[in-house]
């Protein structure tokens, strides 16, 4: 039987060592500077949040070209292994048609392309589901499937510091709705259907935190759950504990956001994606 590779892009934001332990390959976006070009991930997100405050213009994001696939596709497919390539949701990003533009290129029925239908810590996870399952012995249909499943269960809700910068690089939404408001609120934003929504509008952070934990299950059996943050570490520790609370016990992970994904939702941002097997 043919080995299953996996693929994602950079907005997963996975950490080197799972990357390796996997043998998973990473597509990156890039970010648009006025003076440069940057790969996704290339860059420390301190320094890439300090550019985007001194720049004079926001900086822009852009997909994969059908090429950039076609490099990492390629040897896989001439090794005679197979490929399940999951992305960063196509309500958001055109990823999963370079992604399969590439996919037609080499006439080959062995990739399957997997749209996520959300980005960032709940693409990291769908994609350490799909590598485990592949270490498995798992055949790519199966894999297929098992992500099928998995999306039904995921959940990624996130608060934004300001809604400006979706605004900006037009990701918003049906959070357009809040533009504008005279209420003070912290929005809390979720992915649905693959494109960003409004879920609840909550008057603090803190309240709009507790907000997010208590759509958590309410045991932690089988539970991955995974806090997303962009300078706002100590926010962070803070909803840590809240789900510590709400779930003794119960393995949480906290992982900084790509910096696409951050140009998107800007610094400050706080998330939580989970995953009940």
């Amino acid at each position: 039987m043919a080995v299953v590779r996996i693929v994602t892009d950079s907005t997963a934001f996975l950490p080197r060592e799972k990357m390796e332990a996997y043998n998973i390959k990473v597509v990156p976006l890039y970010v648009h500077f006025p003076d440069e070009i940057i790969l996704d991930g290339s860059i420390d997100n301190k320094v890439f949040f300090e550019k985007m405050k001194k720049t004079s213009k926001l900086p822009f994001t852009s997909q994969p070209s059908p090429g950039d696939f076609l490099k990492v596709y390629e040897p896989i497919i001439n090794n005679g292994d197979e490929i399940v390539s999951i992305h960063i949701s196509s309500g958001i990003s055109g990823t999963v048609e370079s992604a399969a533009t590439a996919a037609r290129m080499l006439q080959t029925d062995r990739i399957s392309i997997v749209d996520s239908t959300v980005t960032s810590g709940g693409l990291a996870l769908l994609t350490i589901a799909a590598a485990e399952a592949a270490e498995e012995g798992k055949a790519r249909d199966e894999i297929v499937d098992l992500l099928e499943q998995l999306k039904k269960k995921m959940k990624v809700l996130f608060v934004p510091a300001t809604l400006e910068y979706l605004k900006k690089g037009g990701r918003i939404g049906g959070a357009q709705a809040l533009l504008g408001t005279i209420l003070q609120i912290k929005p809390v934003l979720m992915f649905k259907d693959g494109k960003i929504e409004v879920f609840d509008k909550i008057r603090t952070m803190k309240k709009a935190m507790r907000r997010m934990v208590d759509e958590l299950p309410e045991k932690g059996q089988n539970l991955r759950i995974t806090i997303l943050q962009a300078e706002a570490v100590e926010t962070a520790g803070i909803l840590k504990e809240l789900i510590e609370e709400r779930l003794p016990g119960t393995a949480v992970e906290i992982m900084g956001i790509s910096p696409v994904i951050g140009t998107h939702v800007g610094p400050g941002v706080i998330g939580l994606a989970f995953l009940q097997k």
